[in-house]
């Protein structure tokens, strides 16, 4: 992606490299998260402290939890949930909501999920329709978009069948990462609009005789080039 910019400026906060110039024609801010809902939510923060951006577009690779999403596919959830915040007990593990003070709110509240905004998921629908001839395919088969759902999130890479079964079944998860459900509640709770854009780059505990960790080494650049592939065609689809 920066490749792709024209730079102007770039700074350092807290250890992270904020890029700052042209993209699609658009000015824009960018910078990597991190690996894991800290180091996410930490970026996301300053992020906003220093920018104090209109929007926030956050992008990457994710782990397919319904099989109906596959490698290279792009997927847009509506609402994301953080899998393992909750409490453990003597009948196992529970997921509980967190308690958070929403932008121009005083009271703090329950929420489990936080969502991302719903005009830019409009500009993402129509993003859909362009840039499909566009992705790099798998074997035979070219990449789809799937925009809706929930997204999960949690500071674990999961590689276990099981944990995937759970994650359909408690939240009907569509995807799991270890960073959005952060970078949306911090997003929601400064009251900036934003999207998430993932691309599969596995299934969650790995299909057949492979690993998801193999087929993360497989293919992470394609679904990197995909998902990268689409927040172009979504900056070229906004006003």
């Amino acid at each position: 992606m920066i490749s792709k910019m024209e730079l102007s400026d770039s700074l350092n906060f807290a250890g992270r490299i904020f890029w700052k110039g042209k993209l699609q024609g658009k000015d824009v801010v960018v910078v990597e998260s991190g690996v894991g809902m800290t180091n996410a939510a930490m970026t996301t923060q300053l992020l906003i402290d220093k920018y104090s951006p209109e929007k926030i577009i956050f992008t990457g690779i994710c782990g397919a939890i319904d099989s109906a999403n596959h490698i290279g596919d792009v997927v847009i959830p509506q609402k994301w949930v953080t899998h393992d915040y909750g409490i453990y007990n003597k009948d196992g593990f529970s997921p509980e909501s967190l308690v958070v003070v929403f932008s121009g709110e005083s009271k703090p509240k329950y929420a489990m999920f936080f969502s991302v905004d719903k005009n830019l998921l409009k500009i993402a629908e129509a993003s859909a329709e362009r840039v499909r001839d566009k992705f790099k395919s798998i074997g035979e088969r070219i990449p789809q978009v799937r925009i809706g759902g929930i997204g999960a999130s949690g500071n674990s890479f999961i590689d276990q069948k099981e944990k995937r079964g759970w994650l359909q079944e408690k939240f009907n998860a569509q995807i799991v990462d270890m960073e959005s459900a952060g970078v949306v509640q911090v997003a929601n709770i400064n009251g900036v609009p934003i999207l998430v854009i993932r691309s599969c780059s596995d299934l969650a505990g790995g299909s057949g005789s492979s690993t998801a960790q193999e087929e993360l080494t497989q293919f992470f650049k394609v679904a990197a080039d995909n998902s990268a592939t689409f927040v172009l065609q979504f900056l070229s689809s906004m006003n």
